[in-house]
């Protein structure tokens, strides 16, 4: 293609070109949002923001063909690099995703999935159960990009869950061109307000649930939810969870799945197993794991994919026996003690995850212990939040910050005291101020008649700046055995 072409198809984006009157007629072999990337040939773009001046400078060592950018036409006028200024980036990013990836975006089918709790665990069961029903699927998400053999696929991307929009629209071009027939893919609210996948029409949209989050970005709940809506727009079908009244406008019409019985889809979960009923007919799934908040984002898969025209008893098969992704409530021993770790980091999340250990714990005669952390990167009102929704039958809590960025741990520790439920004022609280230190803690007050609970974030920690490697059971693993070596 050439970059006349490609000018064009820009349209009424275009406001300003610089340096162009000799290169028009010149070809492109590539675009990208990422200057690493750049080859001979690409286009790059460029966002507008307080830092991507630098960015601009370092693009053009790298001799693009042209770099587009939304920033104020004549910025970059004396710079003897080809320039293309844009009034809207996003609508530009999406229409240049269009141009260069069309013919791989229009070979797939889409599913995406929203909501405030488990998309990524909704969006994997999703990805395994359509590849057990034969169809080759990828799924994108918070843990990266995975095969239809659930293989982790190594890509660059700049954004932790859904990426920008050339980088997922060179994702689909992967798989388009091994003949794969589905993406999964999580839709997170910032995602659809930043419009990053505008360039995509879903197949079948999924909105499993709706709590306040993001505030420090969208401002309000309302935008926050609208923010999410906007999903909708881009999707031939949506199924919606009914029980949540934020998603009344969905709900009104059609079939939603609901916990309430009666309902064309509705779900019963019990402590192994969870019960479905799909337009009268009742099914029992019992999967390859634990906690019943993952079995409503199973019951949530097997409700969309049956809304997207798959049978029931093909789907609710392919379910027996699936595994949940890792580190969704995922329950293992090191030594003489058990775990369950999970990756709740949200209110209602953390909420969740201890009702069902809660339950899990007392079938299996335990005691619990749980570790929350106060996420120093997500602000001090989730904190609040996070303590004041905790369950006041918590027989051990052990306080942790992780996360922390260039907040102070102390801090983040004593509001998460301060914010306690009254019924925790005699209770003796362990504290710790970073994620390894409160799973030391947990071992070194645990015994065998303990289940440890770990929530939050298990990931390399965010700490002044600089990331410090880290993953919950390699740490438990050289702990644990490591004191094992001491005493023998």
């Amino acid at each position: 293609m050439k970059i006349n072409e490609i000018v064009d198809a820009l349209g009424e984006q275009l406001l300003k070109s610089i340096n162009m009157q000799d290169s028009m007629e010149k070809s492109v072999s590539g675009i990208t949002s990422m200057y690493q990337d750049i080859e001979p040939g690409h286009v790059f773009m460029l966002k507008n923001s307080a830092t991507s001046a630098y960015y601009f400078d370092a693009a053009s060592a790298n001799t693009p063909a042209f770099i587009i950018t939304d920033f104020e036409v004549g910025r970059f006028d004396d710079r003897d690099v080809p320039v293309v200024y844009v009034e809207d980036f996003m609508k530009a990013a999406n229409k240049m995703a269009e141009f260069f990836y069309g013919e791989s975006i229009k070979k797939l089918k889409y599913i995406a999935v929203t909501g405030t709790n488990g998309k990524t665990t909704v969006s994997h069961f999703i990805g395994r159960l359509l590849s057990n029903l034969g169809c080759r699927t990828a799924t994108v998400g918070t843990l990266g990009i995975f095969d239809d053999s659930y293989q982790k696929v190594p890509f660059r991307h700049t954004t932790p869950t859904t990426p920008m929009h050339l980088e997922f629209a060179e994702i689909i071009k992967h798989f388009a061109d091994r003949d794969y027939d589905y993406i999964v893919y999580e839709a997170t609210s910032i995602a659809l307000d930043q419009q990053r996948t505008d360039f995509i029409w879903n197949d079948m949209a999924i909105f499993n649930n709706f709590s306040p989050e993001h505030i420090e970005y969208h401002g309000t709940v309302e935008a926050y939810l609208s923010a999410k809506l906007k999903l909708a727009e881009r999707s031939t079908r949506v199924i919606a969870n009914a029980d949540v009244p934020e998603y009344a406008a969905l709900t009104g019409q059609g079939r939603h799945f609901s916990k309430s019985p009666g309902t064309y889809y509705h779900y019963q979960t019990e402590l192994d197993h969870v019960n479905l009923s799909i337009g009268g007919s009742s099914y029992m799934v019992s999967p390859g794991f634990i906690g019943e908040h993952n079995y409503i984002n199973l019951a949530t898969a097997v409700f969309g994919l049956v809304e997207t025209g798959f049978s029931a008893a093909a789907v609710t098969e392919a379910s027996r026996g699936i595994q949940a992704p890792v580190h969704r409530f995922e329950l293992f021993s090191e030594g003489s003690y058990d775990f369950v770790l999970d990756f709740a980091h949200t209110p209602v999340a953390i909420n969740e995850a201890i009702l069902n250990a809660l339950k899990y714990a007392r079938a299996k005669g335990k005691n619990l212990m749980v570790m929350v952390t106060g996420i120093g990167l997500r602000g001090q009102d989730k904190i609040k939040m996070t303590m004041e929704m905790l369950p006041e039958d918590i027989p051990y809590l052990i306080l942790a910050a992780e996360q922390v960025g260039y907040e102070d741990e102390e801090m983040i520790v004593q509001m998460m005291r301060k914010h306690l439920p009254e019924s925790y004022n005699n209770m003796n609280i362990i504290t710790a101020f970073s994620r390894q230190e409160g799973i030391v803690q947990a071992i070194e007050h645990a015994d065998e008649d303990t289940l440890i609970l770990l929530t939050g974030i298990n990931e390399p920690q965010n700490y002044r700046g600089g990331m410090v490697a880290h993953d919950d059971r390699e740490f438990i693993s050289s702990y644990v055995t490591g004191n094992l070596n001491k005493k023998g």
